[in-house]
C-alpha cells in the first residue's frame, strides 16, 4: 500500500467535506427563518415537506453539496484506518465498517428528501410522507457515525498536539452525539464536530504524507 499516496488522498478528501459543508450551510441560511432542509427533530408532515416543495432548487443544491459530503468522508475514514490499523487492527477495522454503514445510512436518508425535492420541482403532488422513516435513517446514520470515530480515537496515536487534539475531538463527538439522543439540545453540536475537524484532519494527513 503507498500510504502517501493514501494520506494525500485523505487531506484532499478533507478540504472537499470542509468545502461542502460550507456550501450545506449556505443553502440552509438562504432558506426563510423556520424552514429546515433536513429537519433534525421530528415536524408535522406540513412542515417536513416546505424546504422540498417549495423551495425544490435550494434543497436539491443542498443534497448535491450533502453527496459530495458522504463521497469525502469516506475517503477521510478510509485515510483513519491507514493510519491506525497496524497499532490496533480490530479497531479500524470496526472504524472502517462503521464508516461504510455511515456512508450508505447516509446516501439512503439524502434520497428520501431528494425525491420529495425532484417532486417539488416537477410540480408533482407527492404523497403524505411517512416522516418518521428519514429519522430512523438519521439515528442510525448518526449512531454509525459515533461508531467510527470512537473506534478510530482509542487506535489513534498520541504523540503529538495534532494527535491528542484529533483524539480529543473524535471522543468528545461520540461522548456528545451519544448524550444528544438523552438531550435533544445537542442534536445541532454534532455537525460542529466536522466543520471544525475536517481542517484539521486535511493538515493531519498533509503531515503524514509528507513523514511516509
Amino acid at each position: 500500500m503507498d500510504k502517501r499516496l493514501v494520506f494525500q488522498g485523505a487531506a484532499f478528501a478533507a478540504v472537499v467535506a470542509f468545502v461542502a459543508i460550507i456550501a450545506q450551510v449556505a443553502a440552509s441560511l438562504s432558506l426563510p427563518e423556520g424552514v429546515q432542509v433536513q429537519p433534525g427533530l421530528p415536524l408535522s408532515s406540513s412542515e417536513f415537506l416546505v424546504a422540498s416543495t417549495a423551495h425544490s432548487e435550494i434543497t436539491l443544491g443542498f443534497f448535491g453539496a450533502d453527496t459530495l459530503f458522504v463521497l469525502s468522508y469516506l475517503i477521510v475514514f478510509a485515510g483513519l484506518y491507514a493510519r491506525t490499523h497496524e497499532q490496533a487492527r480490530p479497531f479500524a477495522l470496526v472504524g472502517l465498517l462503521a464508516g461504510i454503514f455511515t456512508a450508505l445510512m447516509d446516501t439512503v436518508e439524502n434520497g428520501y428528501f431528494i425525491t420529495y425535492a425532484l417532486a417539488g420541482r416537477a410540480g408533482v403532488t407527492a404523497p403524505a410522507p411517512d416522516f418518521m422513516l428519514p429519522f430512523l435513517l438519521g439515528h442510525l446514520k448518526w449512531a454509525g457515525a459515533f461508531t467510527t470515530l470512537f473506534a478510530f480515537a482509542v487506535a489513534f496515536p498520541r504523540q503529538t498536539l495534532l494527535d491528542k487534539i484529533l483524539l480529543g475531538l473524535m471522543l468528545l463527538f461520540a461522548l456528545v452525539g451519544v448524550l444528544g439522543i438523552a438531550s435533544p439540545a445537542l442534536v445541532d453540536l454534532r455537525g460542529l464536530f466536522f466543520l471544525g475537524g475536517m481542517p484539521l484532519f486535511a493538515v493531519y494527513f498533509w503531515q503524514q504524507s509528507r513523514g511516509t
